[in-house]
């Protein structure tokens, strides 16, 4: 999931010099804040693969662990995943024991590795996952949808909270029989980005699925944005 922070503009407080006593005299003010979204269509992905072998002893588990992610990285590669697409997300190897007696009998070892592949092309998925599962992937991770355009998107967003809270400044200032005058002070919140994230069901129920391609939808991703601004108001 992708969120950022939003730097902070801030212009110098307007204050009045009061003619007499050399008093800072308020200045009336209206403050607002606004929020906007904005959608698109994911063009990025995020996947894991993961292998589970058991061993009588570690170096057995973690061996038959590593031949069988070589497997699945030798099926994705030619799909079109590059090395610089995968990542090792996690590598553990830990004993196994049965508690049927006291103490626990150690029966073997758990060996498991997950790879994270980044996805450039969605219509690809289908296919890794599948090629993956074939070669002995004993599960696929958590899918996340994301966007090449998130920046884009993001700023867009900016653009339309700044005019929706201007336009209700300029509303309250007219409601209140004056006119809106220079902003004082604009505030960016942290913006939210809301990836499309599904999660994968157990290689096993998987494997059930007729030989027809793993459907995927991308569905849309939502990035927000929230600003606060102040501006001095003119009476008339």
């Amino acid at each position: 999931m992708l969120h950022r922070t939003i730097a902070l503009f801030l212009l110098a407080p307007l204050v009045l010099e009061a003619q007499s006593g050399g008093q800072a005299a308020a200045v009336p003010q209206i403050t607002t804040a606004a929020t906007a979204e904005v959608q698109l269509k994911p063009d990025r992905a995020t996947l894991s693969f993961t292998v589970e072998s058991r061993g009588a002893t570690a170096a057995r588990a973690g061996s038959e662990t590593a031949r069988r992610q070589r497997a699945v990285l030798d099926t994705i590669h030619p799909l079109g995943v590059n090395a610089d697409q995968m990542t090792t997300a996690s590598l553990q190897i830990s004993p196994e024991f049965a508690y049927d007696a006291k103490p626990p009998r150690l029966i073997g070892y758990v060996a498991r590795n997950t790879v994270r592949v980044e996805v450039r092309e969605i219509e690809m998925i289908g296919s890794l996952i599948d090629g993956a599962l074939a070669k002995e992937a004993t599960g696929i991770g958590s899918l996340s949808f994301l966007s090449s355009k998130s920046d884009e998107a993001r700023r867009q967003s900016l653009e339309l909270a700044v005019t929706k809270a201007k336009g209700e400044a300029e509303s309250m200032a007219r409601a209140a029989g004056g006119t809106l005058g220079p902003l004082i002070e604009l505030v960016a919140q942290q913006s939210y980005m809301r990836p499309v994230a599904i999660d994968m069901a157990s290689s096993a129920a998987m494997s059930a699925r007729a030989v027809d391609q793993t459907p995927v939808a991308p569905g849309q991703m939502t990035i927000s944005a929230a600003v606060t601004g102040r501006w001095v108001f003119i009476a008339r």
